[in-house]
């Protein structure tokens, strides 16, 4: 489509007249992050939560953070 006027779809500017895409493929940044198990042994009981709660375990306010590290390792493959 093009406007008649300067366009900043998706974070990039067009100049007037220029040909801007309907749809942009953007990844999304909410991929699974690659997590090491250094990263995860070493995070505090709140992020081990908020991880885990993230990937969809259940229980995991309730969790201890040992038992959160184990579940989480398991579930990255590490």
């Amino acid at each position: 489509m093009k406007y008649p006027y300067i366009v900043n779809k998706n974070g990039i500017w067009y100049p007037a007249g220029a040909e801007v895409p309907q749809e942009i493929n953007i990844q999304e940044e909410k991929q699974e992050k690659k997590y090491t198990k250094t990263e995860i042994s070493r995070m505090n009981v709140a992020e081990l939560k908020e991880l885990a709660i993230e990937i969809g375990v259940e229980n995991a306010s309730e969790t201890s953070g040992s038992e959160l590290k184990k579940i989480l390792i398991e579930h990255f493959g590490l």
